[in-house]
């Protein structure tokens, strides 16, 4: 193996990087956490107990490099609203009413006359809509058999925090006007499978949250209970197994008995043929008969 020159590394790409800015992190101080900066904390079980309790969410920190640092960066659903606010007011030249986060966007020749607004739009965005106004401007698609192109728009979805979507959808009817990331959450007939193992191994982490988070606050003792003995059994900590081989016999006569019941039948049964007999089998004479007629003719 070819080993690293740790003078060619730069120190700089193990420097944990966190976007949020430091105003929108939430003090884990007061959780009793001990932090590494605002907001940042090691990855450990303990601190994403006291983060569940909080109902704070967080999310992985990696380095310049894409490694990860095993710390976490606490997130509140205030601080992602407003982390989506911002980025927003950054696309109000792309808002056909500005005021309002949840408009939609600049779309057609609007779009394409607007110097501003073609900048922060991405290029396929921009090579879609071309298309589109070039087909209005010829009167239709060249041919009846084609469908019309598409002219991409903003995604319909709201989230939960009441704000909408930012991404584009592709403006084609099938994709009924979700963006490529909700896209995926809706079932089609025919789901490709890996697609959908795929998507059970993103949830993977989800679930041993759900899991820690049912073994600490379950009423039910046997919920708890069960969630415990599954974390243990996914980390290879499984207890012993015992294992009954006895046979319930009971009404019922083993075989080796019912066997030597058979051969001694068989060795009396023998016994009292011989007995009978008394005395050897002579041998049988050959009698040859003749048929005549349907008779039968003694010589």
């Amino acid at each position: 193996m070819k080993e690293i020159d740790k003078d060619s590394v730069d120190p700089t790409d193990e420097i944990p990087r966190v976007d949020t800015p430091v105003d929108m992190r939430p003090d884990l101080t007061d959780l009793g956490i001990i932090e590494t900066e605002r907001g940042v904390c090691d990855d450990t079980y303990e601190n994403r107990q006291a983060l569940r309790r909080a109902e704070l969410n967080w999310d992985a920190v990696y380095d310049q490099s894409g490694a990860p640092t095993g710390l976490i960066v606490a997130r509140s659903k205030d601080a992602a609203r407003e982390r989506r606010m911002l980025s927003l007011a950054e696309k109000r030249p792309l808002l056909v009413d500005p005021k309002n986060h949840n408009s939609d966007y600049l779309t057609g020749l609007d779009l394409l006359v607007d110097e501003t607004a073609t900048d922060m739009t991405p290029p396929w965005v921009i090579g879609a809509t071309r298309v589109w106004q070039k087909e209005q401007d010829n009167g239709g698609p060249s041919s009846p058999n084609r469908a019309p192109a598409g002219l991409p728009q903003r995604c319909r979805i709201v989230k939960q925090d009441g704000v909408r979507c930012m991404l584009w959808f592709s403006g084609r009817l099938k994709d009924d006007g979700l963006c490529r990331h909700h896209l995926k959450t809706v079932r089609k007939p025919g789901e490709d499978v890996e697609r959908a193992r795929r998507k059970l191994i993103q949830a993977a982490p989800y679930a041993v949250d759900k899991l820690e988070e049912l073994m600490e606050t379950a009423t039910s003792e046997p919920v708890a209970l069960k969630a415990a003995t599954e974390i243990l059994d996914r980390a290879g900590v499984r207890g012993g197994v015992e294992l009954d081989v006895s046979l319930d016999t009971d009404g019922q006569r083993p075989a080796h008995v019912v066997v030597a019941e058979r051969l001694q039948r068989l060795a009396m049964g023998a016994a009292n043929l011989t007995a009978a007999m008394g005395e050897e089998i002579p041998e049988a004479e050959i009698v040859e008969d003749s048929t005549k007629d349907g008779e039968s003719i003694d010589e």
